[in-house]
């Protein structure tokens, strides 16, 4: 089971070790095309903007670095999406073009960071106001559908609209985690673009469960939401609990946006 993103990344031909006589990467990548396949079968494009060799050698570094200490079940999912958190990396670094620098960026240069409840929306509020947990009590009416990830408005609880991503920012979804004793979740739907994705089933149930691993549902196609897209998560509950759906991925900013600590 592969865990390191730097060997993914050097499998890709994405990764350069420094030259042994100078101590430094050089060289660039050139610009290329992404292309998307959207739920219905149509195919976006993005462009992939210039990068320096270099800043993708930080953000391999700076990944590993910080999944040193996750349990292995999420190393892998981030190894496994490595390339396309690098591509990820360049179609932001079109309009931000200014590379990645990571915990030493400024201004425009991109940094990345692990999803946390600050950042996002509490669904079940029916107004403006950012989640301060991934708990959840999933009460009456059940069965019922609530959101996990959607817009930041002023409209009423679980009808929020899909959260859409700056020029500046992407946002990638790997997984879900559910830590809770009591999960009750049992399947997931992602919309993206305003077309919805196949439901997938969130059973944790059958997910590994021991000492060091917590129940984990990997997403059979990764979302990603490049600068200026949309996306809305919900999911299914059909019992009374208390829930704790932890999505499991990353968020691309710049660093001059990456400075508050109540929601960056």
């Amino acid at each position: 089971m592969q865990t390191s993103i730097v060997e993914v990344l050097k499998a890709a031909g994405l990764y350069k070790d420094p030259d042994p006589k100078t101590g430094q990467v050089t060289g660039r990548m050139a610009e290329q095309t992404l292309k998307t396949i959207l739920p219905n079968g149509e195919v976006t494009e993005h462009v992939m903007g210039e990068i320096e060799y270099s800043d993708l050698k930080v953000l391999g570094d700076e990944l590993d670095i910080l999944l040193a200490y996750a349990n292995p079940v999420i190393q892998h999912i981030f190894a496994k999406n490595a390339v396309a958190i690098a591509n990820a990396v360049r179609v932001t670094n079109v309009e931000t073009a200014s590379g990645f620098k990571g915990a030493v960026g400024a201004g425009r240069q991109l940094d990345i960071l692990m999803l946390r409840p600050e950042q996002f929306q509490d669904p079940a509020l029916g107004a403006v106001g950012l989640r301060t947990t991934w708990v959840r009590i999933i009460g009456a009416p059940v069965p019922g559908t609530r959101q996990v990830i959607c817009a930041q408005d002023a409209v009423p609880a679980d009808t929020h609209g899909a959260l859409t991503m700056t020029q500046w920012e992407a946002l990638l979804l790997f997984g879900f985690a559910n830590p809770s004793m009591t999960p009750c979740t049992t399947a997931i739907r992602i919309t993206y673009l305003a077309q919805q994705f196949n439901i997938q089933n969130a059973y944790f149930g059958l997910s590994q469960v021991t000492d060091s691993y917590y129940p984990f549902v990997e997403l059979k196609e990764p979302l990603v939401l490049y600068p200026q897209e949309s996306g809305l998560v919900e999911a299914r509950y059909p019992f009374a609990a208390t829930d704790e759906l932890t999505p499991v991925g990353l968020w691309i900013k710049m660093s001059q946006n990456l400075r508050s600590l109540i929601n960056s």
